[in-house]
């Protein structure tokens, strides 16, 4: 065949070489791809007539009454989606194209409160809130991002019933309803968090990032919980594992100006075929900050976390793994005596590990298995100032190892009625404190150095058996109950000697609690019990140096019993939620702390201590994307025998605002109004009524959200707490931050 035989079968080879090409080309820059799956709220709940978007070809479509869609798409790397529904906020879902045949589950959060959709585990078991006969409150992920609180008692500051307690700073613990101190059971997945300071476990070095959710239910829970739950527990759930298969991950940044503040933390999680990870690092410190009439000195903090869980997933089992390693840095202890006392915390380590298990269908019920271990330590240093230079310094550590197991079982017989069983076993074990004397000359030389140890070889063993029961068979009735066991045993050796002192105390607690639906959308609940709170090792053992000053220990307390009684009326539409409680505690042999000398404290039984309140909350949607919300809290606690009041019950306080949500842009005005403090309690002051204002905002631009929030926008000085080591509270605060998803 010659050259001009061969020219046309040439061109014509040319011609389809430059189409192959061309459509190479063009499917590498559009490749077409069918998504389907299915938008549901966070509850679960298919979500009816939702537009699913590709703005950038113009490709949408709407969800069927199953919540189900499918939609064709052009890509070139990532499937990029939108999806828009007017009571729920406007989310953006990035795909990876191999998973462009896999169906899909979308989760949308909601823009109007749907509170018959929120899930709670106050009864040890998941529970809509509106069967539950108590008074809770649920903050999810997206209001913690909103909120930059850099720890959790921040982050449950504004709630009703809610208070910090403590001198001030970043170590601030929570109060509910005026119970504190050991009395609040903080737990992560499960696994209790202790603390041996006076003021109790603060759970600061758990990164708010890190959070999926926080449940608090503002009753005492004995039943379910044992000791230290005689006030309420405070329930915080971590982040895992994606629904959906893939690798994601988030950065984010933060910035406060009254202090300084910087945070930074990256997180990567993953699954595939029911196996899933999240691995996460969390960094937040900050300078001394400004109050309005100055710097706030020894009000520094660093906090580093480290925290890793492995998952997995299928229809009959649920198993987690978690280890969180956490590292306190110089946080400080501001309060009045800090130019000629200052003292802080050089160091704070955490290790918790933690095992859950849940299997499915066991005989019918489900069996929950939960196990963790924590070795911990806490270090105080105080230093005595004269004539500007350091005259003694006192070196403080505390030390121990925490753990604990839990099973129980639960079982569904029809619709009607619920049983649930276990037993738990609290340990700690090597708890002891060690402190260290060293004094100066003027020149700043050692002159003499002494040591003591208020204690050695605590330890600490709670066992408990429980056994509840839900029946919900009378219409509009849903009744529960229950009863429980304790056995508790403390022992250890005061001073360091060989002669161990021993604490023994058995408890009987019970629960009953009866709802009742008045129409379809008001609730109303009753719920009585019986719970305690025995003392714990340092309030019997440890007399030394604290944060606060000296301390003087009394290994002949009583254990807190009480008698709880709380009423409440919940109505729960789909534009409005309002509720009221009144709650009334009869505590006998309240634990309290009494001045004694300048900076010296001991503890003391209070015969009969009443504390008794009142809440309000209310949340209103007048319109679609515009919220108005508000709550109040009062209350008065003191001694029936004595009339003296009780410590750490807050003043009256109300906190309200609106906010509007435009698209991707959210606005938020909000108030907190503290009235004064004239019956301070034995070891406390009064302090005057205080007005504050906030302002929040943030933007989402996809995989990018901007959060910006002020505080204490009119820069008001003001006493938050009637701690007498209690400082000047923030002045204006800017904090920006920056949430990055890819």
């Amino acid at each position: 065949m010659t050259f001009l035989e061969r020219t046309p079968i040439i061109i014509a080879m040319s011609r389809t070489l430059k189409l192959l090409l061309l459509l190479l080309v063009l499917g590498r820059s559009a490749l077409a791809l069918e998504v389907k799956g299915t938008v549901q709220s966070v509850g679960g709940k298919p979500i009816f007539e939702a537009i699913v978007l590709q703005r950038a070809t113009g490709a949408k479509t709407r969800t069927d009454a199953a919540g189900g869609f499918v939609l064709d798409v052009q890509t070139k790397g990532t499937i990029r989606l939108e999806v828009i529904h007017p009571d729920y906020l406007e989310s953006e879902f990035i795909l990876p194209v191999k998973d462009g045949g896999k169906p899909v589950t979308l989760v949308l959060m909601p823009s109007i409160r749907q509170n018959e959709e929120v899930t709670v585990t106050a009864l040890r078991y998941p529970e809509p809130t509106t069967k539950v006969p108590a008074a809770t409150t649920t903050l999810e992920t997206r209001t913690l991002e909103e909120g930059l609180a850099p720890n959790i008692t921040e982050a449950l500051n504004t709630l009703p019933g809610v208070a910090p307690l403590g001198s001030g700073g970043f170590s601030l613990v929570p109060s509910i309803r005026g119970l504190a101190r050991n009395r609040i059971l903080l737990l992560m997945d499960n696994a209790r968090i202790v603390s041996d300071r006076r003021t109790g476990p603060s759970a600061s070095f758990v990164s708010p990032e890190d959070i999926d959710r926080i449940e608090v239910l503002r009753s005492p829970s004995s039943i379910f919980y044992g000791s230290d739950a005689i006030g309420g527990v405070v329930q915080i759930f971590t982040k895992g594992a994606p629904e959906g298969d893939g690798v994601h991950g988030s950065f984010h940044a933060g910035y406060g100006s009254a202090n300084a503040s910087k945070s930074y933390g990256l997180s990567l999680s993953g699954a595939k075929k029911g196996f899933g990870f999240y691995l996460s690092y969390q960094n937040e410190d900050g300078d001394d900050y400004q109050s309005p009439h100055g710097r706030v000195p020894y009000s520094y903090f660093t906090q580093g976390s480290l925290f890793g869980k492995a998952t997995y997933r299928s229809d009959r089992r649920e198993v987690a793994v978690s280890f969180l390693g956490a590292r306190g840095t110089d946080i400080g202890k501001p309060n009045k005596t800090s130019a000629t006392k200052p003292t802080w915390y050089p160091r704070e380590n955490q290790n918790l590990a933690h095992l859950g298990w849940l299997e499915k269908g066991i005989a019918g019920g489900d069996l929950t298995f939960n196990a963790f271990l924590n070795p911990n330590f806490l270090e105080t240093k105080t230093q005595k100032v004269k004539n500007s230079a350091v005259s003694q310094e006192t070196f403080s550590r505390t030390e121990g190892m925490d753990f604990g197991l839990q099973l129980n079982y639960g079982r569904e017989f029809g619709r009607a009625f619920r049983l649930l069983g276990g037993v738990d076993y609290f340990g700690r074990r090597g708890v002891g404190a060690a402190n260290d004397d060293t004094y100066f000359d003027s020149n700043g030389n050692t002159t003499k150095t002494t040591s003591e140890t208020p204690y050695t070889k605590g330890q600490r063993s709670d066992i408990g058996l429980y056994l509840s029961a839900d029946f919900g068979g009378i219409p509009r009735f849903d009744i529960v109950g229950g009863v429980r066991w304790d056995r508790i045993f403390q022992e250890a050796n005061p001073g360091g000697g060989t002669s161990p002192q021993q604490y023994k105390y058995d408890a009987f607690t019970g629960f009953l609690a009866a709802s009742y639906r008045l129409t379809d959308s008001l609730l109303a609940f009753a719920n009585a019990s019986r719970a305690y709170r025995a003392p714990g090792l340092s309030e019997l053992f440890y007399t030394g140096v604290t944060g606060r000053g000296f301390i003087i220990a009394n290994p002949n307390l009583d254990p807190e019993v009480s008698a709880n009684f709380d009423l409440g009326l919940k109505w729960i539409s789909k534009r409005m939620f309002a509720a009221v409680y009144g709650f009334y505690y009869k505590i006998d042999g309240f634990i309290d702390r009494y001045l004694v000398a300048e900076s010296t404290y001991t503890y003391g039984n209070v015969d009969d201590g009443r504390i008794q309140g009142l809440e309000l909350e209310l949340e209103v949607f007048p319109l679609t994307g515009w919220k108005v919300f508000g709550n109040f809290t009062a209350m008065e606690g003191k001694s029936a025998a004595t009339a003296v009041p009780l410590n750490d019950i807050p003043p009256l306080r109300a906190h309200f605002g609106t906010k509007v949500w435009v698209h991707k842009l959210s606005l938020e005005v909000s108030g907190t109004i503290q009235g004064r403090k004239d019956t301070p309690g034995p070891a406390e002051i009064t302090i005057p009524a205080a007005e504050v204002f906030g302002f929040k905002a943030s933007y989402d631009f996809g995989r990018l959200s901007a959060y910006l929030v002020a505080g204490n926008v009119f820069d008001k000085f003001y006493l938050a707490r009637p701690d007498p080591e209690a400082m000047q509270e923030p002045g204006r605060n800017l904090i920006f931050g920056l949430h990055y998803d890819f």
